[in-house]
């Protein structure tokens, strides 16, 4: 009876111990998905300044709406076939996007790597819960793999491991 009633309440528990279950986003990967994509994209580095207190904390079970657009500003490159070099100076919307209580995020100020679909100004750049398009803090390699892909050499994350 004891095995019986453990295995219930470990049913019972099992629902809400599950979590949100996410691959690991890869910047070379987003590059190649985009880059393949319908929409047209610009891919930036820089930094995102805005006001971190709007970030939402996550959301109840039932939300069905997305939090609202957080105002900011970008300052950076473009990603153009010579690497980096297009100024990117611009007023931005953060859109968080969640998945129940997971929301994604971003950090103010510090430097990143943006994949953006190339909609009217002001663009807007998508945090979703298992990330996928802000690469924080990207190493040099990966810069230069990203540039690599942009001219049409290869493209692959394998010796960024």
């Amino acid at each position: 009876m004891k095995s019986l009633i453990l295995a219930m309440s470990l049913i019972a528990l099992g629902g809400q111990a599950m979590a949100l279950s996410c691959m690991r986003p890869d910047p070379i990967a987003t590059f190649q998905r985009v880059a393949e994509a319908p929409e047209a994209y610009f891919v930036l580095y820089g930094q995102l300044t805005f006001d971190e207190s709007a970030l939402p904390a996550g959301v109840s079970q039932n939300a069905v709406r997305e939090p609202d657009p957080i105002p900011g500003q970008f300052v950076g490159k473009g990603l153009t076939r010579r690497g980096f070099t297009n100024d990117y100076i611009s007023p931005v919307n953060l859109q968080i996007g969640c998945a129940g209580p997971w929301c994604g995020s971003a950090r103010s100020g510090v430097d990143a790597l943006y994949f953006v679909r190339a909609d009217e100004p002001p663009v807007t750049m998508q945090a979703g819960p298992c990330g996928g398009m802000i690469f924080e803090e990207p190493d040099q390699a990966t810069l230069d793999t990203i540039t690599t892909c942009m001219q049409g050499g290869p493209c692959s994350s394998q010796r960024l491991q």
